[in-house]
């Protein structure tokens, strides 16, 4: 079987390597028998990684240990959807994974019917040399079908950090983020080599990049979910390197569908659009780097390796091969001005595109800064949380404050007096979101005015809403409300978007300014009262299971007003690692969490606990999956290729320009 799927690798090889070239040699012919035997070498390379792919999956679920990559991630003790799981943990797995979704890609995207053939079968050459690249890395660096050198009993097993139900899911989507952002940055490529500058490849990239900003945030808000859980320190997101790389393509992604949605609305942002589809892919390799390289210590790192910089290369070459096509068709990219009305939907797009991309070099100048200076002046300097702390919340509160505004606004003019009179009234409302905000006690300057744009934020979309329905009358109030929502399915996904990231700023405020923490030593029995509740502590029960043994301290936890909880934080000894680690208790209520981590048994029954209490948690994860489903709802497609109130939003769902309004400049079918 270790045999086969070395053989299916370098098949994989040579055809995904073969069919790219005569795709995009071919290219500019959307017929003829070259791109027939393209097609079927991209299948065979498809076929070939399934069979490859298969047989490790089988080798770990059935505890082979002659693999060697079976003998480094799966144990017998290891239950086997964890062994399975183990698939995408290491560095050759990944790889395996990755290029298996890539070649799924590439044929789909061959064979989905497309607006312009000859732009489909360039980015479809160009994909497939991307998955040839992944199992050249493989073949000769990170073999996954490699034999283990000595014959074991057993294996090594998974980190049990690593052993938690978002670690299932969260790195295969991350990785299928990454294939699926190389779809727009291969049109955008294919465009650019084809000469073929209109509109065309971004109404074929749009979904593309939907799709992947949809699932490379499912990946972050995961991955944020598993170290607030997992990990006992109290916090979701401690601007880790590795996290760090995993954002940069977010943000940039986002500017990219933007940049892409001015483009078809007003013929502006033409470079910007087709520099970011080749950056983001370009950051989704540099992410590639930094957890491959062995530059950073983390916990989502993998050992050194000089994989990493195989990536860094690759990175390098889109770059540098982007900027000289975007040379070369400078003429051809020229777009209208931008800032024609200061206070049209484009302008706001274009502060935005500036903000998230400062955001992103914040963010890069932040992760970079520890290994340049280890390089350039021989001592390292760290850059921690409160740098980004500093730096971030004045661009974070310009974006909120454009997404709020976005709704009033329009493309092309500035607001009519109508316009201009509701978003007189929206910052009204906000004041009395301030004022709640004071009321309950926040006096932060951060926290009320995220209070005050978030209300914003909500009554914008309100009145947007309830002008649609008095514009459409329906039978009734209510079904005038519905029919408004269903005619501009898109563009009100995109208002939720904006809704959701308005949460998300709630959460992330009230959790970063009023977190409280205490450390205190307990006896049994023992009760304290602290952050608004009776801390009651049982006992401290232990347990063995057959491959750890726990220890968890049994809370009783009563606040005001509510019943009493019980809360069981406790420290796990896994057999196989001899190795410790924490498995926090959590009380969630809309207004906070109440967080419990068992530090140590100090003996006699007594022990040592860590209480936060961690205010807003709930919006945070509230505010991301609405996001995500939002985002699902755009990018569903519309029963009827032509849309005539759709797609008018500036935000990650908006699509095609809307070409007439009505006496108070609101937009109408066209």
């Amino acid at each position: 079987m270790r045999v086969l799927g070395e053989v299916c690798l370098l098949v994989c090889l040579v055809a995904t390597g073969y069919g790219g070239f005569l795709l995009v040699v071919r290219g500019g012919s959307t017929r003829g028998r070259a791109h027939r035997v393209a097609m079927w070498l991209a299948v065979v390379g498809l076929v070939s990684l399934s069979v490859t792919m298969s047989i490790l999956a089988w080798a770990l679920v059935s505890r082979d240990f002659r693999f060697e990559y079976v003998a480094q991630y799966a144990s017998r003790l290891l239950p086997w959807h964890y062994c399975l799981s183990a698939l995408w943990v290491g560095q050759a797995g990944s790889l395996l994974l990755w290029a298996w979704m890539m070649n799924v890609l590439a044929v789909v995207v061959r064979l989905v019917p497309a607006a312009d053939n000859r732009l489909r079968n360039t980015a479809c050459g160009l994909l497939l040399l991307n998955v040839c690249f992944l199992v050249i890395v493989m073949v000769f660096a990170a073999d996954p079908m490699a034999a283990s050198l000595i014959a074991a009993d057993d294996g090594a097993g998974l980190s049990p950090l690593l052993q938690h139900p978002s670690m299932l899911i969260h790195p295969p989507i991350v990785f299928f983020a990454y294939s699926v952002w190389a779809v727009p940055c291969a049109l955008a490529l294919a465009a650019l080599l084809g000469g073929r500058l209109d509109t065309t490849w971004t109404h074929m990239a749009r979904p593309w990049a939907l799709a992947a900003w949809t699932l490379l945030g499912a990946g972050l808000l995961l991955g944020a979910h598993w170290s607030y859980q997992e990990l006992g320190w109290g916090g979701y997101w401690g601007w880790d390197p590795v996290e760090n790389g995993s954002l940069l393509p977010w943000l940039t992604g986002t500017a990219l569908i933007h940049s892409m949605m001015t483009w078809r609305h007003r013929g502006a942002l033409k470079k910007t659009a087709v520099s970011l589809a080749i950056v983001t892919y370009a950051l989704c390799n540099f992410a590639t780097f930094l957890t491959r390289s062995g530059i950073f210590s983390s916990v989502h790192a993998f050992s050194e390796s000089p994989i990493g910089w195989l990536f860094l290369g690759l990175m390098s070459a889109l770059l540098v091969g982007g900027a000289m096509l975007l040379v070369r068709r400078r003429g051809a990219l020229r777009g209208q001005r931008l800032f024609e009305c200061y206070w049209a939907r484009e302008t706001l797009v274009g502060i935005s595109l500036f903000l998230l991309v400062s955001l992103t070099v914040v963010v890069l100048v932040g992760t970079l800064v520890t290994p340049l200076s280890r390089m350039f002046i021989g001592r390292m300097v760290q850059v921690g949380p409160n740098f980004y702390n500093n730096v971030l919340p004045p661009i974070g509160l310009g974006l909120l404050a454009m997404t709020a505004t976005v709704p009033l606004l329009r493309w092309g003019s500035n607001p009519t007096n109508g316009a201009r009179r509701l978003l007189l009234a929206c910052l009204s409302l906000s004041t009395v979101g301030v004022a709640i905000g004071f009321a309950v006690g926040d006096r932060h300057p951060l926290a009320l005015a995220v209070a005050g744009l978030a209300t914003f934020a909500v009554a914008a979309v309100l009145a947007a809403w309830l002008h649609d329905a008095r514009r459409h009358p329906a039978a009734g109030n209510w079904c005038g409300l519905i029919g408004a929502l269903r005619r501009g399915r898109r563009k009100y996904a995109s208002y939720s978007i904006h809704l959701g990231f308005a949460c998300v700023a709630i959460g992330v405020t009230g959790s970063s300014l009023g977190t409280q923490r205490q450390e205190v030593t307990l006896d049994e029995g023992d009760v304290i009262r602290w952050a608004d509740r009776e801390i009651r502590y049982a006992r401290l029960q232990q347990r063995h299971m057959p491959d750890k043994l726990v220890a968890e301290a049994v809370l009783e936890v009563a606040q005001t007003g509510a019943s009493p909880v019980e809360l069981r934080p406790a420290r796990h000894l896994h057999l196989l690692q001899n190795e410790w680690t924490t498995e926090v208790a959590i009380h969630s209520t809309w207004g906070g969490d109440f967080y419990t981590v068992l530090d140590a048994g100090l003996g006699d029954g007594r022990v040592a606990l860590t209480l936060v209490h961690n205010p807003m948690m709930r919006w945070i994860w509230f505010g991301g999956m609405l996001t995500m489903l939002s985002a699902v709802v755009a990018i569903w497609p519309a029963r009827h290729h032509r849309q005539s109130i759709q797609d008018v939003s500036s935000g990650p769902g908006g699509g095609d320009a809307v070409r007439h309004h009505d006496n108070r400049g609101w937009p109408v079918a066209a």
